[in-house]
C-alpha cells in the first residue's frame, strides 16, 4: 500500500481543528443567502457571495475525502463509507418533498401523483439531475423562485469529486504526484476558459451552466487536495503562507496572473484558517449536522414563503425557518444518519421484528 504523505504529515493530521466551525459557518451564510434570494429579497453588502461558500466547501472536501482515501485505500470500503454518509439523508429529502409536495401543491391530490412531472421530479433528483427537473407540479408556483430545493445542484459534483479520487490517487502511485496534481488543475482552469469565452461569444447561459459543472471545480476540490499531499510542509510555514494567501486571494479580482492562483489562494486561506482558529476547535467534541441543514434548509425556506411568514414578520419567519431546518437535521442525523454510518440501523430494524411478532401473538 503506497501512501502519498510523509509520516509527519500523517502525525499532524491528528491535530485539533476548526473545520466544523467553518461548516457552519459556511451554512449558515448559505441559509442567510438563500433567505433573501428566495424572498426577492436585495441582499445586504454583508452577504458572502454564492461562489465563495460553494468553493470553500469544494476545498475542505478536497482536504478532507482524499485523506480518507489515501488512509485506507480499499475501493469496496470507500464507496461503502462514501454512500453511508451522502445517500440516505439525500434520499430522504428528495422522497419528503415528493410525498409532502401535494400539501402545498394547486394540484388536487389525484391530479398531483398522475402527473408525470411529479414522478420526473423523483427519479431526476435521486438521479442527482436536479437541474432536469427542479419544480414539483403545482408546487411553490406563486413564490418568487418556484424550485423545490434549488441546493441539490451541487451534490452532483460533489459525486464525481468521489468519483474522481481513486482515479487521481491511482494515476499520483505511478507518476510524480506533483506532476498528476498540476495536470488536473491546469485542466480544470482550461476548462472554465473555454466555458467561459463561449458564453461571452455566444451569450447563450448553457455555457455557464456547463461551466460551473465538475470540470470547472476540480480547481478548488484538488487545490485542497495538493496542500494535503505536502501538509507538513504547509503546517511548518503556515504563519507566513496565510497572510500571503489572504494578499493573493484579494488580488485575485484585480489582476489576472493572481486570478488564476485563485484557487489556491483560497485553499491556503481555508485550510490556514482551520488550524489557527483555536477558539473554534471545541465544535469537533459535537456531532455536526451541517450537511442535513444544506439538504433541508431550501424547501423549508419556501415553505415558509408559501404560507406568507414571511410578508407577515421577516424575523419570524427567518428563525422559524432555521430552526425547523436545525431540528429536521438533528432528527436526520439521530434516527437515520448516524445508524447507518455507524453500522447499527440494520441490526436496530432486526431487533423491532420479533419484537413486533411477539407483541401481535
Amino acid at each position: 500500500m503506497m501512501n502519498l504523505l510523509s509520516d509527519k504529515s500523517k502525525e499532524l493530521m491528528k491535530r485539533e481543528n476548526a473545520f466544523d466551525f467553518l461548516r457552519y459557518f459556511l451554512m449558515l451564510s448559505v441559509f442567510i443567502s438563500h433567505f433573501f434570494d428566495l424572498n426577492a429579497i436585495d441582499k445586504p453588502w454583508w452577504c458572502i457571495s454564492g461562489l465563495i461558500r460553494i468553493r470553500a466547501f469544494f476545498i475542505i472536501s478536497g482536504f478532507l475525502v482524499f485523506y480518507t482515501f489515501n488512509k485506507n485505500q480499499n475501493l469496496k470500503v470507500y464507496v461503502e463509507k462514501r454512500a453511508r454518509r451522502i445517500l440516505p439523508p439525500y434520499i430522504l429529502i428528495v422522497v419528503l418533498c415528493f410525498a409532502l409536495g401535494v400539501i402545498v401543491s394547486d394540484l388536487s391530490f389525484v391530479q398531483y401523483f398522475t402527473s408525470t412531472e411529479t414522478y420526473k421530479y423523483l427519479i431526476t433528483n435521486l438521479g442527482f439531475m436536479n437541474f432536469l427537473q427542479p419544480t414539483l407540479p403545482g408546487v411553490f408556483d406563486t413564490n418568487p423562485v418556484e424550485a423545490v430545493n434549488g441546493a441539490l445542484w451541487t451534490m452532483k459534483v460533489e459525486l464525481m469529486f468521489y468519483v474522481s479520487v481513486p482515479i487521481v490517487f491511482f494515476l499520483m502511485t505511478k507518476f510524480n504526484k506533483l506532476y498528476v496534481i498540476i495536470g488536473v488543475l491546469l485542466f480544470s482552469l482550461f476548462y472554465d476558459w473555454l466555458f467561459t469565452e463561449l458564453y461571452n461569444h455566444t451569450l447563450n447561459n448553457f455555457y455557464l451552466l456547463l461551466r460551473k459543472q465538475v470540470g470547472g471545480q476540480f480547481m478548488y476540490f484538488y487545490s485542497g487536495t495538493l496542500i494535503l499531499l505536502y501538509f507538513e510542509t504547509f503546517i511548518k510555514y503556515l504563519k507566513y503562507l496565510l497572510p500571503i494567501g489572504i494578499a493573493s486571494y484579494a488580488m485575485a479580482y484585480y489582476n489576472i496572473v493572481f486570478s488564476y492562483l485563485e484557487p489556491l489562494s483560497f485553499a491556503i486561506v481555508i485550510i490556514g484558517l482551520s488550524y489557527v482558529m483555536k477558539y473554534f476547535f471545541f465544535l469537533r467534541k459535537y456531532e455536526n449536522v451541517s450537511y442535513g441543514m444544506y439538504l433541508f434548509h431550501f424547501p423549508v425556506i419556501q415553505v415558509f414563503i408559501y404560507y406568507n411568514v414571511t410578508q407577515y414578520n421577516v424575523y419570524l419567519s427567518f428563525f422559524g425557518a432555521l430552526l425547523i431546518t436545525t431540528l429536521l437535521s438533528i432528527a436526520s442525523w439521530k434516527l437515520l444518519e448516524k445508524p447507518i454510518i455507524k453500522q447499527t440501523f440494520k441490526a436496530k430494524i432486526t431487533q423491532l421484528i420479533p419484537k413486533t411478532k411477539a407483541n401481535h401473538s
